[in-house]
């Protein structure tokens, strides 16, 4: 027998190594600010004839085809109803391939599409 046949009959012989995994350090645990985690709800089913969309992380069924400035910033601050904010900004954007996104100025209105997420920022004076 040549060498070269001694070695290929070694090598069949032989197992091959065991896979080992290595060892995975634990996930760190996720922390979040003072009421983030029900401001990162899940997508609840939508109710017959509403629209779900997201407004500042809370997720809301409304009717109808649009909704207005005032509608969203009584959404995002229902505790400052009839109070004029100072200042307020209100972004929105849709998720997939449509990239609807934009601002909204006073009067101004936004057609609902299902998972229509909603930013609403709003500053009101002391």
């Amino acid at each position: 027998m040549s060498p070269i046949n001694d070695l290929a009959s070694a090598a069949a012989t032989v197992a091959p190594p065991a896979i080992v995994q290595s060892p995975t350090a634990p996930r760190a645990r996720t922390f979040y600010l003072v009421d983030e985690a029900e401001r990162s709800t899940p997508k609840p089913v939508a109710a017959e004839g509403r629209t779900m969309i997201s407004v500042n992380g809370r997720w809301v069924g409304l009717r109808g085809r649009t909704a207005s400035h005032a509608q969203l910033l009584r959404i995002a601050y229902p505790d400052r109803e009839g109070q004029l904010p100072g200042s307020a900004s209100v972004s929105y954007r849709r998720r997939g391939a449509e990239g609807l996104a934009g601002l909204l100025t006073p009067g101004d209105v936004v057609p609902l599409a299902d998972g229509l997420l909603v930013n609403v920022n709003a500053t009101y004076a002391s």
